[in-house]
């Protein structure tokens, strides 16, 4: 937890955390632990989400650009576009779990009930003790209004009514130090409870809320040739996974294979009985790979005798990720109907290029782990023919096989080259025959739905098997492989099989 308590220290606006709400919540913490132990666990339990979401909620207002910037007394756009809704999400998505346990407390000490710890109901009740500064920060009909009423601008003021027209008055000024006030409180919340647990909760298995955990990673393994984007918690059939998205400068392999055993075994680390595989997905040069390390086989590695590649031992999946072959220009995946933002929609063309009775749509492909030759994963065509009987239809499509892979890899040529990809040989080559023409998109997510007449494999590699379709028929054709989809023309089949 180094690297967020750093942050309470060096960065703005964390930094300007309030001392007197850190110290009255660890107080309270502390107290709780000792004297309400079980029902403090408890509650965190229950709230475990709510936590999760009110400390990321607080990490995106913190990272906002508005915290050190001037703003004159009658900026009005500035308070409407980056005031209002902030301090509202402060409120009930920020401060509300913290004052809920500290109020849930109190009313378990008084042998009340405690079904109902709205934000107003917790507020007023602490504010009689020693958390009265929240007073200062909270106006109930200023809340209303942003929330469900209404706001009426003036030059220098603004007023806040509700639905009941009850009406709060405030400069812009004064509503500015009330929402820096109101944020350096629930930072100073916040700190407390990442301080709590690193200190008291971690040892009674309280689990690290997930963006915390996030930010942690992030945050300790952000450089300036490896940035961590994101990071997600993933449920991969019996498997959880995190997920973090790297940007990668790296000027060679083995910096790159450096940085992404540094973000791994720190993630590890981190995750260890709450997640069973690190999957670092690395956009590299503008192309991606992924590596994935198991968990418990990372942490179980003597980090202090270790030598870099010791660490392979403890990956389970990867797709082109550099290890071997690293060059400026190697992609890992390329696919002609990508998303890349450079490109200008309003000029793309509808029309299909074709080869003769098959209209082609768009290629998929990626090099091998040692980037020594192609493989063309899923070459889409859509059979144009107004005769769609089945022999007929087979009889087409190997009519025309040596067109179509002859095709296949002429637009594999050209994408490699769009890609600025050395040519290498094609040892592996799958084209995909659907019946109707729908978006790329769509076709690709098709499986083995009614659409799909068949795929054809050419295939030279040693490494890479044919994929076989489920319930199709197979034929080996001269020098390809042909699934036949068993499920063409069968709807009712497929909806028995696979029904929504």
């Amino acid at each position: 937890m180094k690297s967020i308590l750093k942050k309470f220290s060096e960065s703005s606006p964390e930094r300007y955390y309030s001392k007197e709400a850190y110290s009255t919540y660890m107080d309270f913490l502390d107290e709780s632990l000792l004297a309400n132990k079980t029902e403090l666990l408890q509650f965190l339990a229950s709230k475990e989400e709510a936590i999760n979401i009110s400390y990321k909620l607080l990490v995106s207002i913190n990272s906002k650009p508005i915290h050190e910037c001037q703003v004159k007394d009658t900026d009005a756009g500035f308070i409407d576009e980056h005031i209002n809704y902030s301090y509202l999400q402060l409120l009930e998505g920020v401060l509300l779990v913290y004052v809920q346990l500290a109020t849930y407390i109190d009313l378990i000490n008084e042998g009340k009930g405690t079904d109902n710890l709205d934000l107003f109901t917790c507020i007023t009740k602490l504010s009689k003790g020693k958390f009265g500064y929240l007073t200062s920060v909270y106006e109930h009909t200023v809340r209303n209004g942003i929330g469900h009423g209404k706001i009426v601008y003036g030059e220098s003021k603004a007023d806040y009514i509700d639905k009941k027209d009850n009406k709060a008055t405030l400069y812009y000024y004064q509503f500015l130090k009330k929402f820096d006030s109101l944020l350096d409180l629930v930072n100073g919340f916040a700190f407390a409870y990442i301080t709590f647990w690193n200190k008291e909760l971690s040892k009674l298995s309280v689990e690290l809320p997930r963006q915390m955990l996030f930010e942690e990673v992030r945050l300790n393994s952000t450089t300036s040739s490896w940035e961590v984007v994101s990071v997600i918690n993933q449920q991969i059939l019996e498997k959880k996974q995190l997920a973090i998205e790297v940007t990668s400068r790296c000027s060679s392999k083995e910096e790159l294979y450096k940085e992404a055993v540094s973000t791994a075994t720190h993630a590890a680390h981190l995750a260890a009985d709450r997640f069973d595989i690190i999957y670092l997905h690395i956009t590299h040069n503008k192309f991606p790979g992924y590596i994935k390390f198991d968990v418990e086989a990372i942490n179980a590695i003597d980090q202090a005798h270790a030598d870099i590649q010791d660490y392979s031992s403890a990956v389970t999946d990867s797709l082109q990720i550099f290890l071997n072959g690293f060059t400026e220009s190697m992609p890992a995946g390329m696919d002609s109907n990508g998303f890349k933002k450079s490109l200008n929609y309003t000029t793309n063309s509808s029309a299909l290029e074709t080869v003769g009775l098959f209209a082609y749509k768009d290629i998929k492909q990626h090099v091998d782990p040692y980037n020594e030759f192609m493989l063309v994963k899923d070459a889409c065509y859509v059979y144009c023919s107004m005769d769609s009987e089945k022999k007929e239809t087979y009889h087409a499509i190997k009519s025309a096989l040596p067109n179509l892979l002859s095709h296949a890899r002429k637009k594999s040529k050209e994408l490699t080259a769009s890609n600025n990809h050395p040519q290498i040989p094609i040892k592996y080559l799958c084209i995909s025959i659907y019946e109707r023409d729908k978006r790329g998109r769509e076709l690709r997510g098709n499986g083995i739905k009614p659409n799909l007449i068949c795929t054809i494999h050419y295939n030279v590699t040693k490494s890479t098997g044919n994929i076989r379709l489920l319930d199709s028929r197979t034929e080996n054709f001269k020098d390809v492989f042909i699934n036949w989809n068993h499920y063409w023309k069968n709807n009712e089949e497929y909806e028995r099989v696979f029904p929504d």
